[in-house]
């Protein structure tokens, strides 16, 4: 029986342990299937889009013919535009290398010069020696040593020829390369054929209007400038069409056709047949390299330097081979300039290519950011697009890289259209700093005649018209510069939140400031007491008050000291009681003073009649009677008058032969109370404040 009921508990804690687990584990499984099946949205199928049909539709016409699409559509729309940028990626990779090898073949044939040029030079040398030397002689040797010097930079200058000849078969044997070099040809005919023109027209201008040859030049330069227009209409067409389309083999089949037609019109207004550049490049290099192959340096064999020497036939011979080093080197270097024409045109193109990789990514970017708001995730696309952007520049290619600066600032989406972004930068910039302080005095004039309004929240408020309205029309112009404000403002979110918790007593300095601008219980200018601290209230920041004492001192207090204490405001109404406390001895006629104190304070012009005049007894010491009168007067006129009834006291206390009490051993003084400081210190006060005097 025992080991049954063992049994039955041992199950049953079995069976709920097996209840507890199994809707857990059911929920893991559902959760951990709904995140296998939460994956990256399929890619789209650039088949099916839309606003790839002309890629250089107008961004704000795009913005429109997305807006309605749902999120496989923009898929599709994402994937299609990709491929575009894509295919611009690659074209510039494609004419980049193309610059690259041409650069290399350019420095083969310079090096290959150079080489011609020290080996002509030693053959001068040599030759110059051999004149005079006799065999055997010191001389002799010396003349065989160049001549061996000059056969070393022959074989020098054989090897550069043939790797430029190995660097230009690279460049026409490579298939990806072909259309770089094609585009590169299509725009220097272009640029050929706007020169001719040109000159065509100032020919023409040396005619006499009418003539047969005036009319035929007529023609020929209408015929120019039709081919041109057609050559440039088909460039247009094949850039609007997507690659590998049929509308852009369409169009790419008509561009050869244009080009030809154009270089024939061209060639028949010039009355010259001009070569292909790069089968002229090729055909040069090796008649260079032959005539350098059939060409060797003898010398005398009686002498050996640096290894083997022929014979030298005579000097004649020596002189013939120097003349063909020269025109080999002249040939190389008129070679290697017509190769850095065409070189810069590659480099223009590559610069053209980078503008419509920029227009193409300005439109990317208007459908990812749909693509996004739909719930999308473009961050593939945004990632390719931040890697393909960065620009690599030659700098050791110092012509190519000139070219780079002046096509990019001639271009329209390069330095034309930053020009137009540095503008309106520019204008934002200065146009919300005009209309911030427009602003800024507006307000200020208007919260000065609200009547109660504050100095400190009107000084405060228009110092945030006026800075803030600055700061915003910045943040606005960035946007101009291309410059997303999302990260900045996440960055600002980010670095005030940091803040927030390093600057928690500026904070609360902040706060109270706010709070004494709101509630404004005092305002510049007013005479306070403030943490023990007696002055005038000089400016408040939201971080500290600054109170100016009676003899020039400046006090900074932090704004939490100011309203975490007790504040006392003397000029807070437009009146002020003015007292003045009095220590009479104990033989005077108590009323006979009193009633004098009351007739000399009434008797001043600025004391006003209401409230009334007091008088009073505040208490009787041991030597003297503690008394005081008031009245009132207007708080800018306080201190004035509080030095004139001191003064009218004690001259009317002299002519009345009233005494007033003395301490035994202490000087007589008049007692300061809270509303009434000594003499000196009002003139010092009337000195160090003039203007709160």
């Amino acid at each position: 029986m025992r080991y049954r009921v063992r049994a039955i508990f041992l199950a049953g804690v079995v069976f709920a342990f097996a209840l507890w687990t199994t809707p857990g584990r059911t929920e893991e499984k559902a959760t951990e299937e709904a995140k296998v099946e939460k994956v990256q949205p399929a890619a789209g199928d650039p088949k099916f889009a839309v606003t790839t049909q002309d890629p250089t539709v107008p961004i704000d016409e795009l913005q429109l013919l997305v807006k309605p699409l749902t999120l496989e559509e923009l898929q599709n729309e994402s994937a299609a535009w990709l491929v575009l940028l894509k295919d611009k990626v690659q074209k510039i990779s494609n004419a980049e290398i193309a610059i690259k090898r041409q650069n290399l073949s350019i420095n083969k044939q310079k090096e290959a010069s150079e080489s011609l040029d020290k080996s002509q030079e030693a053959l001068k040398a040599a030759e110059a020696q051999l004149k005079t030397a006799t065999p055997g002689s010191p001389e002799y040797a010396e003349a065989t040593k160049k001549l061996e010097e000059a056969k070393q930079k022959l074989k020098e200058g054989q090897e550069s020829i043939k790797e430029a000849k190995d660097a230009k078969k690279d460049i026409q044997k490579d298939d990806t390369l072909k259309e770089a070099i094609d585009k590169a040809k299509e725009t220097e005919e272009l640029d050929k054929a706007k020169e001719a023109l040109d000159q065509a027209k100032k020919q023409r201008e040396e005619l006499t209007a009418g003539s047969l040859a005036y009319t035929d030049a007529t023609k020929k330069i209408d015929k120019l400038e039709a081919a041109i227009k057609a050559f440039e209409e088909a460039q247009t067409k094949e850039k609007e069409a997507v690659p590998d389309s049929p509308e852009f083999k369409e169009a790419t089949k008509k561009l050869d056709t244009a080009q030809k037609s154009l270089k024939q019109v061209r060639e028949e207004i010039e009355g010259i047949k001009t070569p292909d550049a790069t089968k002229k490049s090729s055909q040069d290099l090796n008649k260079a390299a032959t005539a350098l192959d059939n060409t060797t340096i003898e010398g005398d064999g009686s002498t050996k330097v640096a290894g083997s020497v022929e014979t030298v036939n005579d000097k004649d011979n020596l002189k013939t081979k120097g003349d063909k080093l020269e025109k080999a080197a002249e040939q190389l270097d008129k070679n290697a300039d017509a190769e850095a024409k065409f070189k810069n045109q590659l480099v223009a193109n590559v610069t053209e290519l980078q503008s419509e990789r920029t227009a193409v990514i300005d439109r990317f970017k208007v459908v990812l950011a749909e693509l996004e708001s739909k719930g999308g995730d473009p961050k593939a696309y945004q990632q390719y697009i931040e890697a393909i952007s960065i620009v690599a520049v030659d700098l050791q290619d110092t012509e190519g890289a000139g070219v780079r600066l002046v096509s990019w600032v001639k271009s329209g989406e390069g330095g034309l259209r930053w020009a137009a972004n540095i503008g309106k930068f520019v204008g934002i910039v200065i146009a919300s700093t005009l209309v911030s302080q427009i602003l800024g005095i507006i307000l200020n004039r208007s919260l000065k005649r609200i009547g109660g309004a504050s100095e400190l929240l009107r000084q405060f408020t228009v110092m945030v018209i006026k800075r803030g309205g600055v700061v915003v029309g910045v943040m606005l112009a960035l946007t101009a510069l291309e410059v997303s404000l999302g990260p900045i403002l996440a960055l600002l979110g980010g670095a005030s939140f940091v803040l927030a918790f390093a600057l928690q007593s500026n904070l609360g300095n902040f706060a109270s400031g706010l709070m004494i601008m709101f509630n404004k219980p005092f305002d510049i200018g007013d005479e306070v007491k403030v943490g023990g601290i007696w002055g005038y209230v000089d400016s408040i920041s939201l971080a500290s008050t600054k109170i100016k004492g009676f003899a020039g001192q400046m006090y900074v207090i932090p704004n939490n000291n100011v309203w975490g204490g007790m504040i006392e405001n003397l000029t807070y109404a437009e009146i002020r009681k003015v007292s003045i406390w009095l220590r009479i001895d104990l033989n005077e006629d108590l009323a006979k003073v009193q009633k004098l104190l009351v007739e000399i304070i009434k008797s001043h012009p600025k004391i006003l009649a209401d409230p009334k005049p007091g008088k009073f007894l505040w208490s009787v010491e041991e030597y003297y009677f503690s008394i005081g009168v008031s009245g009132w007067t207007t708080t800018d006129d306080f201190w004035g008058v509080h030095e004139d009834v001191i003064q009218m006291i004690q001259e009317r206390f002299k002519q009345e032969n009233i005494q007033m009490s003395a301490i035994p051993g202490h000087n007589l003084y008049l007692p300061q109370t809270t509303n009434q400081i000594p003499k000196p210190v009002a003139e010092m006060l009337t000195e160090s404040l003039p203007e709160y005097s």
